[in-house]
């Protein structure tokens, strides 16, 4: 059996997911924000407008370069996208 190995980050992928994450402009999104598609998102698979909500953030290591990948998973579609394609609706809306 393989072992996997455990990288000690310091708390930094637990820190993002309570945080957030940035989008578009430098706005700041938690798990449970509604964000909206500024344009379409991976082909059109989701179309520009389209509001939705973020139900996970994942936060890895860059390899071979310092920082992290930031993705986020969204309500009622498969896969993790890029959270600076979309922007935060606010609350009033």
């Amino acid at each position: 059996m393989e072992k996997v190995e455990k990288l000690n980050l310091g708390g930094v992928p637990e820190r993002f997911k309570e945080e957030g994450v940035f989008a578009h402009y430098k706005e700041l999104i938690r798990i449970g924000d509604i964000i909206e598609a500024i344009r379409d998102v991976n082909g059109g698979k989701i179309p520009r407008g389209t509001r939705v909500k973020i139900t996970d953030i994942i936060v890895e290591p860059k390899p071979n370069v310092r920082g992290f990948a930031k993705r986020i998973k969204i309500e009622g579609y498969p896969g993790d996208y890029n959270p600076k394609r979309f922007k935060k609706v606010s609350e009033k809306s």
